[in-house]
């Protein structure tokens, strides 16, 4: 009994550990998986939102042909869409666009406005980057005592396929 007594909390914390582990692996495989699909919104449709677009219309096509070509997906949404499960929003999803290293093509630096205009031209082969931002803490106790919450971020890079609209 004596044994079993000193035994058992460590048994037990070192469960509750591997449970906690297991969360953050998942935690982590999902703000991975999100970035890759918002990186594939945004390399379809070029369309930066602001906080407040929450639209992400999976059973619609990419843009509605009959509403002038406006977009029906928003790649920031798409990405907090794509891991719900940990109550993402869409600004914890940053999105940005850049010429790969070594051409010469023109693309927006930086966030990309509204639309593309003539000012800031989007060129096929332009790199769209999206990065995913989750803070994730232990639930238990003791462990988030020790390790605190962490901050996880993913980051995924796809190459513009079509101009839009």
């Amino acid at each position: 009994m004596v044994e079993l007594a000193l035994i058992f909390p460590i048994v037990v914390l070192l469960l509750v550990a591997v449970f906690d582990i297991g969360r953050g692996v998942y935690a982590y495989t999902s703000i991975a998986n999100a970035a890759r699909a918002g990186a594939r919104v945004a390399a379809v449709n070029q369309l930066y939102p602001d906080v407040t677009d929450t639209q992400c219309a999976e059973d619609m096509p990419v843009e509605d042909t009959s509403a002038g070509g406006s977009p029906t997906w928003s790649a920031r949404a798409c990405a907090a869409n794509a891991a719900t499960s940990l109550g993402l929003s869409p600004s914890s999803v940053s999105v940005s666009y850049a010429a790969p290293s070594g051409t010469t093509l023109t693309c927006p630096a930086g966030p990309a406005p509204a639309l593309p205009s003539a000012n800031t031209p989007f060129h096929v082969g332009c790199i769209v980057s999206v990065k995913v931002s989750y803070s994730w803490a232990p639930i238990t106790p003791l462990i988030g005592s020790l390790v605190g919450p962490i901050t996880m971020s993913s980051t995924s890079q796809m190459p513009v396929e079509r101009v839009f609209p």
